[in-house]
């Protein structure tokens, strides 16, 4: 067949051609990945059960400013700043760390001493806060309540360096709709080396690359 004749075929045929690649459905890297729950919120924020109220919302898009309140111990302050730019700056989330609150802000973290509630950290939407539902119907919200409970009970969390670490990458991870990854018998799915896995104040202290394709991968 002519070279010329070839090509005109070919023009004719590029329209349909196009659309039947429109209709492929190619997985996504998210969904090519092994290993942890893909990012989403989770529960509601508004429990009266649940005490502390907690609950886990997505970012409203990829820059996430995080304010240091005045309350947040040193400590802590140190292991969320190593959090932030050792795990989540790498990603292509683009982190900030605030000292004043304002309209872009994201997350306002505190610490003290919340009593015997059964947390050591946790991560709220205050009703106020705004928020809403973007396309894939996930809850977004900014100036979340990100809360350490310095209570002696929960010493354990932030005894050491490591432990601290943990808790301030793992509290993050639910800032941004990390979820949980598996603790059995606490929670069923895979185990890997992660700060979102369950009540492992000894670390890991990192994201798991399957943490970090999930953050690349959602459309913030």
């Amino acid at each position: 067949m002519h070279a010329s004749t070839v090509g005109l075929r070919y023009r004719a045929l590029a329209p349909l051609l196009a659309a039947v690649l429109s209709m492929v459905q190619y997985p996504s890297p998210a969904a090519a990945t092994h290993g942890g729950p893909e990012i989403g919120s989770f529960l509601s924020c508004n429990d009266p059960d649940r005490d502390p109220p907690r609950c886990t919302s997505v970012g409203n898009d990829n820059q996430h400013f995080v304010y240091f309140g005045e309350s947040l111990s040193e400590e802590l302050a140190s292991a969320l700043r190593d959090a932030l730019f050792e795990d989540y700056r790498p990603t292509d989330f683009i982190v900030f760390e605030r000292h004043r609150i304002t309209s872009v802000t994201d997350v306002i973290v505190e610490s003290q001493d919340y009593g015997d509630n059964g947390a050591a950290g946790w991560v709220n939407c205050p009703p106020e806060a705004p928020q809403g539902f973007n396309q894939l119907g996930h809850r977004w919200c900014q100036r979340q309540d990100l809360r350490f409970n310095l209570n002696p009970l929960y010493a354990v969390f932030f005894a050491d360096e490591v432990s601290r670490e943990y808790v301030a990458c793992h509290e993050l991870g639910h800032t941004v709709g990390l979820r949980h990854w598996g603790n059995p018998p606490q929670s069923s799915g895979p185990v890997g080396a992660t700060c979102m896995n369950v009540n492992t104040p000894d670390g890991p202290t990192h994201l798991h690359p399957a943490d970090v394709e999930h953050i690349n991968a959602y459309p913030y």
